[in-house]
């Protein structure tokens, strides 16, 4: 006969204890689970504790550094601005010195030395050798006994120029600059008769860059130049007012070295009409020196000359 299930104590106690256990393991994975739970919400809360703090002191910090921040970037930009400015004011001394001491330009504003130089015409003007000048060169002068009528501009057009000439962009004496070609140095026997010869000390000149059709002088004159002067005349001789026709005034129309500004030597603008300027000397090539040595400048006003009444109207 089948025998019946085990019912004693023994059994059930083995039972019940296999029900603790696992009844117990089931306890225990619920307790750890519920601790491992709540330990993770610490972590959690823990972590994001202190991510606020973290976040509040990077805002206190953020706050803090705000001003200081501000400051800096301030103090960069002056520093920036320094540095340009500095770049500017070494920019505008390298200028003036250039301009003062080495090259400067020159626009024509006459066709008193046409075809040479054509009013608008730009030339380059070197400033280191104009005590060196010869015949032949054109030469940049100031004015020496009022030869031009300019006014000087006045109000803001003229504190504007004051200010550029200050900060040698423009010349000193701004328009009042004349621009001819020397014929006589000190000593030099200067001849026309009128009629189209030129001499000096008796050697007939032959002026190649004269503007065509123009003679080498409509307007006789004789001269001696005297110590510390120059002659000068324009290309185009019937309408260019120079030497010749200033023999009445306090000069005589002659023009002291000490206004010569400098030596023109090329035409840089406009590019159609680059050139050199430094030919003319050889259309001098055959002229002695003077026989006498230069005299000074006679004292008191000139005699009338009938010349002067014949002048050109270009500059």
């Amino acid at each position: 006969m089948s025998s019946a299930p085990d019912q004693s104590p023994q059994g059930r106690i083995h039972d019940e204890a296999d029900e603790d256990v696992t009844s117990g393991r089931h306890l225990r994975t619920d307790s750890n689970y519920r601790n491992n739970h709540r330990n993770n919400h610490r972590r959690k809360d823990r972590a994001g504790e202190d991510k606020a703090g973290a976040g509040e002191d990077r805002a206190g910090a953020g706050e803090a550094a705000e001003p200081a921040s501000m400051g800096e970037r301030i103090a960069f930009r002056l520093k920036q601005w320094g540095i340009t400015l500095s770049y500017l004011v070494v920019a505008v001394a390298i200028i003036a010195l250039i301009r003062t001491f080495i090259i400067q330009s020159f626009t024509i504003p006459s066709g008193s030395m046409e075809n040479t130089l054509n009013e608008g015409d730009r030339v380059t003007v070197t400033m280191y050798d104009s005590d060196k000048v010869h015949r032949g060169d054109v030469v940049v002068f100031t004015d020496p006994d009022h030869w031009l009528t300019t006014q000087e501009p006045t109000g803001l057009q003229g504190a504007a120029q004051d200010f550029l000439v200050a900060i040698r962009i423009f010349p000193q004496n701004a328009g009042h600059h004349l621009i001819k070609r020397v014929i006589g140095m000190p000593g030099d026997h200067v001849v026309a008769d009128g009629k189209g010869s030129l001499t000096v000390n008796g050697v007939e000149l032959h002026e190649g860059y004269l503007k065509p059709g123009r003679s080498a002088s409509e307007v006789a004159f004789d001269v001696t130049v005297p110590e510390g002067y120059i002659w000068v005349m324009g290309d185009n001789r019937s309408n260019s007012s120079d030497s010749r026709y200033h023999q009445n005034d306090a000069h005589r129309g002659f023009v002291p070295l000490s206004n010569v500004v400098g030596v023109a030597k090329n035409v840089v603008w406009p590019y159609s009409h680059w050139s050199s300027l430094t030919s003319g000397q050889e259309v001098f090539s055959q002229v002695p020196k003077p026989t006498s040595t230069p005299t000074a400048l006679p004292a008191g006003p000139a005699a009338p000359n009938p010349a002067s009444t014949l002048a050109g109207s270009g500059d």
